[in-house]
């Protein structure tokens, strides 16, 4: 039998192209051949699981494992992106390391202050497949024991929904180009109340009928309202981005 060095050399291996292998398990089939692709997949999915969670619908399971992700009240095979409020993290990795800062920075918020910061925004996908992905405001991360921390998701958008056994990733949801906001008051109020729907606490700047720079007091009810009172009625507009 000829030296392995004397075989001629591949330099672009396919996928269906066969190596030989020993299986770890021994058995009647010790050795075996394994495909090129096979081998790929195995080494890609070995790193996918250490930066990266498997969902898991048996909430009796999921703490347990590492680098889990799995629902509150558990199950959630074909659950819709759209109807996820919570998800819980195994914070331990398959390689033993620790996702807790990773989670802690991508709800990282303004200092100044200290509302959600727009980068707070993350998206959470399938590692396997573009056709799976949801958008979240993330509010908050509670512990709730050991290892285990709750995410609060608020839903912005998204297509498809968790699968059982997938592996997904969170990271923050690329910017969308900054909106602005002009919002007309024709009549003279004291109370201006503006719905602008920016899904965010946007900056306001407000001038009368004659373009002068008024001065008011801001009070965000939400990321889509606000409220401004001023110490006299007057007309004009309010410009919000």
């Amino acid at each position: 039998m000829a030296r392995i060095s004397k075989y001629p050399v591949q330099p672009n291996p396919d996928g269906s192209d066969i190596l030989l292998g020993t299986d770890i398990n021994g058995g009647a089939y010790a050795t075996k051949n394994f495909f090129v692709k096979d081998i790929g997949a195995a080494s890609i999915a070995d790193f996918l699981e250490n930066t990266n969670w498997k969902f898991e619908k048996d909430i009796l399971v999921a703490p347990f494992e590492k680098n889990t992700v799995y629902r509150p009240l558990g199950g959630g095979d074909e659950f819709s992106w759209s109807s996820v409020t919570a998800l819980r993290f195994q914070t331990i990795m398959k390689n033993d390391t620790n996702s807790l800062k990773y989670l802690s920075y991508l709800l990282s918020s303004d200092p100044v202050t200290g509302l959600p910061s727009v980068n707070n925004k993350i998206k959470i996908y399938d590692r396997n497949s573009l056709d799976s992905f949801g958008i979240f405001t993330f509010t908050a991360l509670t512990l709730i024991e050991g290892s285990i921390y709750e995410a609060t998701l608020s839903h912005v958008s998204s297509t498809g929904g968790t699968q059982q056994g997938k592996i997904y990733g969170a990271e923050f949801a690329q910017e969308e180009e900054d909106k602005e906001f002009i919002f007309n008051q024709p009549t003279p109020q004291v109370t201006w109340t503006i719905n602008h729907n920016l899904n965010k606490f946007p900056s306001v700047s407000v001038v009368n009928t004659n373009n002068i720079l008024m001065y008011g007091d801001t009070t965000y009810v939400d990321k889509d309202n606000l409220i401004i009172t001023f110490s006299a009625g007057f007309s004009g507009k309010a410009y919000l981005n």
